[in-house]
């Protein structure tokens, strides 16, 4: 009866050994499964990682490249055209990647800033007044061909903040354009996003005592006003006219200002050829109608040439 009774608890005893060994090895297998799962997993977590990595710097690269490309190109009323200076034109030359936007400004004669690029209304909407000499009220109730209203530069001001680079033409060197211009510049607090141009040697030395950092534009229309202002210690950028007839888009005129701590700039190219051209020779900024081209070919092009001819790209 002992004998039996052992023989029964050895074979339980094995029955258990063999158990806690199938056991273990089951244990064995799991945790390995569960190591190489881990392992799995974090390889591709790992390389999960170096994608997010690899997309964030292709998307800073783009980012860069789209800024710099951006930096040389002034978007021209937003668009010429029957949408000129409306919010469409601005915000289609946004949404194509431009961070400088034009703007020409008037004045009305109760002194109200409004855009426009004519002294006198009568392109823009058909009706033959001068904005100097008409009110806020008469200008506001104007429309242009394309049932847009006449924007006050308030308004602007008002939509994009501190989003975009204002280009601003002051029409008027008058002393009331200059103090609302300066009035309305201090109100909203956008002195360094504004690059003001003028015509008028004079109204930019004026705005130089106001606003000494606000980089200042001067319009040129001949070679006797390039020579003349090329000296003037507040003209930081001379813009000439790009036509043929003022002959003043040259090689020599680009390095002329360049020598004079200048930067050159032209007004308005719009083609691909009149582009390239305008980059081959190391003009800094040009005025155009067609922001979407300009700025593809400032990213495909431009920028190879510029960093070429060793050329600083400006954010």
């Amino acid at each position: 009866m002992k004998k039996k009774t052992l023989t029964i608890l050895i074979i339980i005893m094995l029955i258990l050994v063999v158990a806690a060994l199938a056991w273990i090895l089951h244990k064995g297998s799991a945790d390995n499964a569960a190591r190489e799962q881990e392992s799995v997993q974090s390889e591709e977590a790992a390389k999960e990682e170096e994608q997010r990595k690899a997309e964030e710097k292709a998307a800073e690269k783009e980012k860069a490249e789209l800024s710099a490309a951006a930096s040389h190109v002034y978007s021209h009323r937003g668009t010429e055209g029957p949408e000129e200076h409306t919010f469409k034109a601005y915000d289609a030359a946004i949404e194509a990647g431009s961070r400088y936007i034009e703007q020409d400004v008037v004045i009305s004669a109760d002194k109200v800033l409004y855009v426009s690029h004519d002294e006198n209304a009568l392109a823009m909407t058909g009706y033959n007044g001068m904005y100097e000499y008409m009110s806020s009220e008469t200008i506001d109730s104007l429309e242009t061909e394309a049932g847009n209203k006449i924007l006050r530069l308030s308004e602007v001001f008002d939509r994009y903040g501190k989003d975009i680079n204002y280009v601003i033409e002051l029409k008027s060197n008058s002393d009331a354009c200059l103090l609302a211009f300066e009035e309305l510049v201090d109100k909203y607090g956008l002195s360094d996003v504004i690059t003001v141009q003028s015509r008028h040697a004079d109204a930019l030395e004026i705005l130089e005592h106001k606003y000494p950092d606000m980089p200042k534009l001067f319009v040129c229309w001949n070679q006797g006003d390039f020579n003349y202002v090329l000296d003037l210690p507040y003209v930081d950028i001379i813009s000439v006219r790009a036509t043929v007839e003022t002959g003043i888009l040259t090689d020599s005129n680009c390095q002329a200002a360049h020598d004079a701590g200048k930067k050159f700039s032209a007004w308005t190219i719009s083609t691909e050829d009149e582009i390239k051209k305008a980059i081959d020779m190391g003009v800094d900024t040009y005025f155009t109608n067609d922001t979407p081209l300009a700025l593809s070919i400032e990213k495909d092009y431009g920028l190879k040439v510029r960093k070429e001819s060793g050329a600083s790209e400006e954010d």
